[in-house]
């Protein structure tokens, strides 16, 4: 039920505009360089992330415990040692529900352009922070990050690094 239709458009390599469709809750959330901002059954909203302060308040979200292999298997289990609350499987509707304030980190390693173009200018119009484990920008891929702040951003990333 929390499958999504992505639809991401990039300007000079750079995401610009994104939309995720979620037809199982009737929800929809895009970004332009407006903003970011949700519809569902609850309305229109402007999109925007939640403060939480410190990893310990957290709440973590990814596909799978399985994605994660050799020593990032490890790293990634002490982020979620250090967090609230972990919880897997919303896959792109995670990174949604990061933009909209109910959730802190998303961890997804392995992604391809077409898993995270869309999604990267609703986290960022958000207010949240998405870049790879490496601080690139995500267009192209790979293991990525997004945070809600800066300041759980960089502790998910210090960590996540070894």
């Amino acid at each position: 039920p929390v499958w999504g239709t992505l639809i991401g458009l990039q300007v000079r390599e750079r995401a610009e505009i994104g939309i995720m469709s979620q037809p199982y809750t009737r929800e929809r959330f895009w970004a332009t360089p407006d903003g970011a901002f949700g519809d569902g059954p609850q309305g229109e909203k402007r999109l925007r992330v939640r403060d939480i302060g410190a990893l310990s308040g957290a709440t973590l979200f990814s596909s799978a415990p399985e994605l994660f292999k050799g020593g990032l298997k490890d790293r990634f289990q002490s982020l979620v040692d250090q967090v609230r609350l972990t919880r897997f499987g919303a896959d792109c509707y995670a990174f949604a529900m990061l933009a909209a304030g109910h959730v802190d980190i998303c961890v997804e390693p392995g992604l391809q352009p077409y898993d995270i173009v869309a999604l990267t200018p609703i986290v960022e119009q958000a207010g949240g922070v998405i870049t790879t484990f490496s601080g690139d920008r995500p267009e192209n891929g790979g293991d990525v990050v997004a945070a809600a702040t800066p300041a759980l951003h960089e502790a998910a990333l210090r960590i996540l690094n070894g």
